[in-house]
C-alpha cells in the first residue's frame, strides 16, 4: 500500500510551489488562499501552468507562471459555476411548470398517480416512493400543511412538482410515454426531437449538480452523459462546452442572451482562462449568442 504524501504546513507548501518555479508576488495573499481554499484544490487549477520536469520527476511551472495566474482560474471558475447553475435553475423551474402543465391537462391533476400513464410501471412506482420522502421532509412547508390538512392529503401535480429535486422532475419526464415526451418537446420547446430534450435535461442535472458542489469546470477533461449536439459541433458533446449547448437550448429566449453574456463576461474578466480547456470551438460565440 502506498504511503500517502506527509503533510506540510502552509508555508512549506508556500515554498514546494516556489521551488517548482511558480511566482508568488504576494506571499500573505498565498498564505491566505492556501488557508482558505486548500492546497489539493488549488493545486487544479494550476495543472495547465506546469509539465512534467523528466530529470526531477517533479512538476516544474512554465516561465512567467504566477499564484496570480491559480487566483484568477480560480475565480474564473467560481465565476462560471454561478452562471452554469443560474441557467440550470431557470431549466429546472421551466421543466417543472411544463410537465405539471401538460400532464394535468391530459390526465387531471393526480393522474401522475396512475402507472398506465407512464412508460415503465417499476419506475413510476420507485417516482412514488421518493414522492412520499420528499413530501415527509417538506411536511412543515404551508403548502404542504394547506393540502394535508385541509384537502384530504391530495396533491395536484402542479404542487407536487414543487417538492421534487431536479433529478427527480427530470427522471418523471424521461419516464412519460415517448409520445408525451415528443409532445411537451415541440410545444415547450419547439424541438421536434424529444431525444435532445431528454439528453440535454440530463445534462443540465450533471451541470447543476457539478456546479452546486464547487466541482471544477476548468481543465475538465469529459463530461458525462456526452450532450447530444448538432454533427458539425459533435464533438464537443464531451466537453464542458456541450453542457452550456444543452443548457442554452433549453433556457426560453429571454433568458439565452443573458446567460451567453455571463459567459462571455467570465472569460474577459478573467483573461487567465483559455476557452478551449472547457472544450469551446472557435466559433463558440456564433453558437450561444
Amino acid at each position: 500500500m502506498a504511503e500517502p504524501k506527509p503533510f506540510s504546513p502552509y508555508e512549506e507548501q508556500l515554498s514546494i510551489l516556489r521551488g517548482r518555479g511558480l511566482a508568488i508576488p504576494d506571499e500573505e495573499l498565498a498564505l491566505q488562499w492556501l488557508r482558505e481554499k486548500n492546497y489539493y484544490r488549488l493545486s487544479a487549477y494550476s495543472l495547465t501552468l506546469r509539465q512534467r520536469d523528466t530529470a526531477t520527476g517533479n512538476d516544474k511551472f512554465f516561465d512567467g507562471a504566477s499564484f496570480s495566474d491559480i487566483i484568477d482560474l480560480y475565480e474564473f471558475d467560481d465565476q462560471f459555476r454561478a452562471a452554469i447553475f443560474h441557467a440550470a435553475s431557470v431549466v429546472e423551474t421551466n421543466l417543472k411548470s411544463y410537465v405539471a402543465y401538460y400532464h394535468a391537462r391530459q390526465y387531471g391533476p393526480i393522474g401522475y398517480l396512475d402507472g398506465n400513464n407512464f412508460e415503465d410501471p417499476w419506475r413510476h412506482a420507485k417516482f412514488l416512493n421518493a414522492l412520499s420522502k420528499s413530501l415527509n421532509l417538506r411536511k412543515d412547508e404551508p403548502f404542504v400543511l394547506h393540502h394535508h390538512n385541509d384537502l384530504n392529503g391530495i396533491y395536484p401535480l402542479w404542487v407536487v412538482v414543487e417538492v421534487l429535486s431536479f433529478d427527480q422532475i427530470s427522471m418523471l419526464y424521461r419516464n412519460l410515454s415517448k409520445s408525451d415526451r415528443a409532445a411537451i418537446a415541440r410545444e415547450f420547446y419547439s424541438i421536434p426531437s424529444r431525444e435532445y430534450i431528454e439528453n440535454w435535461i440530463h445534462c443540465s442535472v450533471v451541470a447543476r449538480n457539478i456546479a452546486a458542489h464547487g466541482a471544477r469546470f476548468y481543465h475538465r477533461k469529459r463530461v458525462n452523459p456526452p450532450a447530444k449536439l448538432p454533427k458539425e459541433i459533435n464533438e464537443y458533446g464531451t466537453k464542458p462546452f456541450g453542457y452550456v449547448y444543452a443548457l442554452y437550448q433549453l433556457l426560453p429566449q429571454n433568458e439565452r442572451f443573458t446567460f451567453a453574456s455571463c459567459i462571455q463576461v467570465c472569460f474577459a474578466e478573467h483573461p487567465s482562462a483559455k476557452p478551449s480547456e472547457l472544450g469551446f470551438p472557435s466559433n463558440w460565440h456564433e453558437l450561444i449568442k
